[in-house]
């Protein structure tokens, strides 16, 4: 890490996304157009950090993107910088934080952000949620792995969630994950970090079709029949709270496990263990002999991209955090 004799050093990796969004006044739509400096300017960091700045441009239709994004801030962490910071849009950054999680064990903080509004809507949240991630990543620990911070609030980025569409307080964390919080200048990060296993690779490249599949009741499942058998490379289940799936859906789920799909079921709740072995003994015991993997800890959505980092790196998937179920 460098010195601080000076003014901190801190890389911005713009991508774009609501916080960087403008009024398009020919057509009135809402369009990124700020870039990672015209954010730098607004805040005010401007002057009391150095800012070094990269504008990635995200495209929300490409797993490239994760990549390109895993390997230039593995670079970057690597160079003379005190932290990282990077700008997201809302409705992806849970996963984008948690893939960089797994993927870039930095020697550095790498904090996540964004904004609920846009910048020309009554509210923006954009500045100060930057300015609150510059100081996280001069605050926290690497140890953490990457943080997410809006509203004042941080979070580990396995535990973080989006839970409201339009809030500016939508991100929390699961129930029992720890989360700090931001008073002022003051950051509160009050819990140790425990010490996980990450995968701590980048692929050179991701399986795309990798789907996710929504339990409901009496679902009959038939949509399994009809995903691509030569083209689907594994599926996330997200069962119904506690890991149900329903009769019919379950005999196919568990003919394509037997037939060497990697399935991985979650739970489609925002807290809670998939699989309850206490109150349910041998209950999952016919998905766990097909070789359905339990995910106790991530939503579907991450578990998603546990299991393309699995799948492209080749490895089995190893269900997320034992340490943190001790």
């Amino acid at each position: 890490m460098t010195a601080r004799t000076n003014r901190p050093v801190i890389l911005l990796v713009s991508t774009g996304g609501t916080i960087s969004m403008i009024r398009d006044v020919t057509h009135g739509k809402s369009v990124p157009a700020l870039t990672g400096a015209d954010l730098v300017a607004r805040s005010l960091f401007a002057s009391a950090f150095t800012v070094r700045v990269i504008d990635l441009e995200w495209e929300t239709g490409r797993l490239d993107y994760l990549l390109a994004l895993a390997r230039c801030l593995h670079e970057a962490s690597c160079s003379q910088i005190d932290g990282i910071v990077v700008t997201q849009g809302t409705d992806t950054l849970e996963e984008v934080a948690y893939g960089i999680d797994e993927m870039v064990p930095a020697p550095i903080p790498i904090v996540f952000t964004g904004a609920m509004y846009p910048s020309w809507a009554v509210g923006y949240d954009g500045i100060k949620n930057l300015e609150n991630a510059f100081r996280v990543a001069i605050t926290a620990s690497c140890e953490y792995g990457a943080l997410v911070t809006m509203n004042d609030e941080v979070f580990e980025a396995w535990s973080v969630y989006k839970s409201d569409t339009g809030a500016k307080d939508a991100f929390v964390a699961r129930r029992g994950a720890p989360h700090g919080r931001i008073f002022g200048d003051r950051v509160s990060v009050p819990w140790k970090p425990v010490p996980r296993v990450r995968i701590g690779k980048i692929p050179v490249s991701l399986p795309s079709s990798v789907p996710i599949l929504m339990m409901g009741v009496a679902d009959d499942g038939c949509l399994l029949d009809d995903l691509p058998p030569v083209s689907l490379q594994g599926l996330v289940i997200a069962g119904m709270a506690a890991g149900s799936v329903p009769p019919a859906a379950r005999k196919r789920v568990l003919q394509l496990a037997e037939q060497g799909l990697p399935i991985v079921l979650c739970s489609s709740a925002a807290s809670g263990r998939t699989a309850d072995e206490h109150y349910y003994p041998h209950a999952y015991d016919d998905l766990h002999n097909a070789g359905v993997v339990i995910e106790n800890s991530l939503s579907p959505r991450k578990a998603r991209i546990r299991l393309i980092l699995s799948l492209a790196l080749r490895e089995p998937y190893m269900p997320f955090g034992k340490e943190l179920l001790a």
